[in-house]
């Protein structure tokens, strides 16, 4: 009998195991060769201070060299860590990130806090990204914008060791010279070929962690050790039951016969295997693809370069209390069970916070009523503008008194913040500089996704979007979002277009060098919006140019056009408001830039911003006043007058 019924259990049990590791496999088959969390350069540059793919076809050499001249660096007190970006594969699961290496830097600084919060550097065939914790990448990409990169891997490599030089120097920093007179496939003592003999890489084996090894993640390796030491569980038990002895095997616990059938057992560790397969599926994406949108949104965005597709990120959310603008302690783990969207912002920016700040309240908008489930914050960025009235004052002419809570506080304070998110904020050249960051948290308390304002007004409204969307598809049943905008980049109006735009009070105003028929003619254009009243004396310089534009049709000089830049206006009542409170009426036309696309085809950098452009319609003289100051009426004319004359000397001698 105990023979008989071995023979009717043993294919059960066999029948048992072997589905079981089917289904197993089948799940470990669902799951793409992994590199932790999803990005290559932020596993090795934990532990190495380069990082460069093994598929990159930069030479050993090359790569010793360059290794070799960082860890000098850091031996010289000039600590930094690159990372070779060539093909969009280096990127692992981020390539929505390629070609986009500030944006790049940014996420590997936070990918990198908590091991090392140094200079790090991003070599991208399209340019260079730099981020620091702590500090500004202004200066450092002003110094690397002056550096041309060479094309091809090995141009990759000798851009990389160029900027990594220059930077230094621009710090004070001496590094050695490199290795001079030999070329690139020797210098350094390396040798050339895969896995020769005596190979020797930079920072202690580089091409051996470039590239983290493929394999499962660890959690499903987890599940598969857990099933299948269930399946060995299982036929053990079945062999016990139809009385097969184990040899050398002595079993303590006598396990309790079960009157379940086999085939049962097997089919729901099948029926599990099943489910986690599905579950993986559903709920983790794809390597690289969008949260929403679809491949017409992602080729928008892989293409604009005016907007920030946004990283991924997946950390608690350091807390924080501090005051707000009605001076009133707010603390970032009181808003737990909302989604946050979290801007660093600075009171007295006329650049690219004012954009910002648009989004911020554009995304609310978009989201309907699923907006009382958003909270939004800012926080004062600016070290001098450090006061509850520095930011109260902001909110105010922004139109946000009461769309966020706008957070201030000691210097300390601020600085401790700063540091814990990564943003660099700097004094330079008596100018602020800080990174236009937007952190979306979600009602965990986790960081969900890092955006960067681009100083582009016309992908204002995109990048109001695209909050919506991240914030929708963290809320219960993901609400719509009541926007369908392409994320295709946004085209401009140039000041060689002639066109039309509304003008404040009713009809249209020109602009551009004429309409058809007519003589071409220079134009001087000053480009403002409302809320520059909060730094400068916006009123009575409006009211100043109308001396310049007298004296300009007597001497024949460009006539005056403004052009409020009501794109990030906080009210269609803003400007006619304004207006209305000066003490005279304007002599020169007042045009409105609803869309942004006038003032990024001038190429406005900051409000208030003055461009002469010739009679062909070129841009030939431009004027930023919050770095620069108003001019006088003489002075406005000498610069008018001066660069006529030398685009007219131009043109003759061309």
């Amino acid at each position: 009998m105990r023979r008989d019924a071995f023979r009717e259990l043993v294919p059960r049990a066999v029948l048992a195991v072997a589905l079981t590791v089917l289904a197993v496999c089948a799940l470990g088959a669902l799951s793409p060769a992994a590199r932790a969390d999803g990005d290559p350069g932020s596993d090795v540059l934990v532990y190495q201070n380069l990082f460069v793919a093994a598929d990159s076809n930069i030479s050993i050499a090359q790569q010793v060299e360059l290794g070799d001249l960082l860890t000098s660096a850091s031996r010289d007190g000039f600590t930094i860590r690159v990372a070779i970006i060539a093909t969009p594969a280096d990127l692992g699961a981020i390539t929505q990130l390629w070609r986009k290496p500030a944006s790049y830097a940014s996420f590997l600084g936070i990918e990198l806090s908590l091991a090392y919060s140094q200079r790090l550097l991003v070599v991208m065939p399209d340019g260079f990204g730099f981020n620091w914790q702590g500090h500004s990448a202004g200066a450092a990409d002003r110094v690397l914008g002056k550096i041309v990169i060479k094309p091809g891997a090995t141009g990759l490599a000798t851009s990389a060791e160029t900027a990594v030089r220059a930077l230094a120097a621009a710090s004070g920093a001496r590094l050695a010279p490199s290795a001079a007179g030999l070329p690139a496939e020797t210098a350094g003592g390396g040798t050339t070929g895969s896995g020769a003999a005596g190979q020797s890489s930079p920072s202690g084996g580089l091409l051996a962690a470039a590239t983290p090894a493929p394999g499962l993640p660890v959690r499903l390796v987890a599940v598969i050790a857990v099933a299948a030491l269930a399946a060995l569980a299982v036929g053990v038990l079945l062999a016990r039951r139809a009385g097969l002895r184990l040899p050398a095997v002595r079993w303590r616990w006598k396990p309790p016969r079960l009157a379940i059938p086999a085939s049962w057992l097997a089919g729901g560790f099948v029926a599990i295997a099943v489910a986690l397969i599905v579950a993986r599926a559903v709920l983790t994406p794809a390597a690289g693809a969008a949260q929403s949108g679809g491949p017409a949104a992602d080729a928008g965005l892989a293409g604009n370069p005016n907007l920030d597709p946004g990283t991924s990120l997946s950390t608690v959310a350091p807390d924080f209390t501090l005051t707000d603008q009605f001076g009133q302690p707010v603390s970032l783990s009181s808003y737990r069970g909302k989604v946050v969207i979290l801007a660093f912002n600075d009171s007295e920016c006329t650049t690219v916070c004012p954009l910002t700040t648009t989004a911020l309240t554009d995304a609310k908008a978009m989201l309907g009523s699923a907006a009382s489930q958003v909270q939004l914050v800012g926080i004062e960025a600016n070290p001098r503008a450090t006061s509850i009235d520095d930011v109260l004052s902001y909110s105010q002419v922004h139109g946000m008194l009461y769309q966020w809570r706008y957070l201030t506080g000691s210097l300390s304070q601020l600085q401790t913040v700063w540091k814990d998110y990564s943003v660099g904020v700097t004094v330079n050249q008596n100018q602020i500089d800080h990174e236009p960051a937007i952190f979306v948290i979600n009602q965990q308390g986790r960081l969900a996704k890092l955006y960067l304002t681009q100083l582009a007004y016309s992908a204002v409204p995109q990048l109001g979007q695209l909050l919506a969307d991240e914030v929708s598809s963290l809320l219960p049943g993901h609400p719509a979002v009541h926007s369908h905008l392409s994320y295709d980049q946004v085209a401009t109006v140039g000041p060689a277009a002639s066109t039309t735009a509304p003008e404040a009070g009713g009809g249209y105003v020109s602009l551009g060098p004429g309409q058809p028929g007519e003589p071409s003619q220079a134009r001087l254009y000053l480009f403002f919006a409302t809320w520059d009243q909060e730094i400068t004396s916006l009123g009575g310089q409006l009211d100043a140019l109308n001396a310049y534009q007298s004296a300009a049709a007597d001497a024949r000089l460009p006539g005056l056009t403004a052009i409020d830049e009501g794109s990030v206006e906080p009210s269609a009542s803003a400007l006619p408001n304004f207006l209305a409170g000066l003490t005279q009426p304007l002599s020169y036309p007042v045009g409105i830039d609803g869309s942004g696309q006038i003032a990024d085809g001038y190429g406005v950098q900051g409000e208030p911003w003055f461009v002469l452009a010739s009679p062909s319609g070129q841009p030939i003289w431009t004027w930023q006043v919050s770095t620069s100051g108003w001019l006088t009426t003489a002075s406005l004319d000498r610069h008018v007058r001066a660069a006529l004359a030398g685009a007219a000397k131009a043109k003759a001698g061309g």
